[in-house]
């Protein structure tokens, strides 16, 4: 268990395609949420919650953060996580990724780099919302949000961050316990049709 990083979830969306708040759907006898919070909980010792929508985490009994800068969109999310968190190293993933295991999350915990943010990169397409964020980016985003008031430009967006900071991408599709389902997002109700029957099969 690892003390030098904490794990952050982000259950921020607002669901609108699901039409329902999808870290709650179950596949068999458990939510969402905790099935990523169990991958989690394997690798973190401490874990918890970035969210706007309190009461619906409370089940969890783990702590929650709500959002500094609401409707904000993911970035907020990652803002008041970092600001939350007590270590310079986190673990940021989000709540739509069910398939995602403890050897992902590992694998990119104990990879060496200076940059202020390490994520994986699945046949080149970066996944933005997986891996670790450094406490030093707070000043940054504090920067785009103060920047978006004036410049209808800047919308605050995780890849203002990304072009502002330094990071690592690291293709992880040679891994042995890499699969192609991993980081499919579950966004829609097709999408929630598709990966329940995935994790049935497991």
């Amino acid at each position: 268990m690892r003390k030098d990083i904490t794990g952050i979830i982000l259950c921020g969306g607002k669901s609108s395609r699901m039409q329902t708040n999808k870290a709650l759907l179950k596949f068999s006898d458990k939510t969402v949420i905790e099935i990523v919070l169990t991958e989690m909980k394997k690798v973190f010792d401490e874990v918890f919650i970035s969210a706007n929508d309190c009461d619906d985490f409370e089940f969890l009994n783990i702590p929650i953060v709500k959002d500094i800068q609401i409707h904000r969109g993911p970035l907020s999310g990652i803002f008041s996580a970092l600001k939350e968190s007590n270590t310079e190293k986190n673990f940021i993933t989000t709540c739509d990724l069910p398939l995602i295991t403890h050897q992902l999350i590992d694998y990119i915990s104990n990879l060496i780099s200076e940059k202020e943010i390490i994520i994986p990169t699945i046949y080149g397409e970066v996944q933005r919302l997986f891996g670790i964020y450094n406490k030093s980016l707070i000043k940054k985003i504090e920067a785009i949000f103060e920047q978006s008031k004036v410049d209808k430009n800047i919308k605050g967006s995780i890849y203002e961050l990304h072009e502002r900071a330094s990071v690592d991408n690291v293709e992880i599709t040679h891994l042995a316990f890499y699969n192609d389902h991993a980081f499919f997002n579950m966004n829609a109700p097709d999408d929630y049709e598709i990966i329940k029957n995935i994790y049935e099969k497991r």
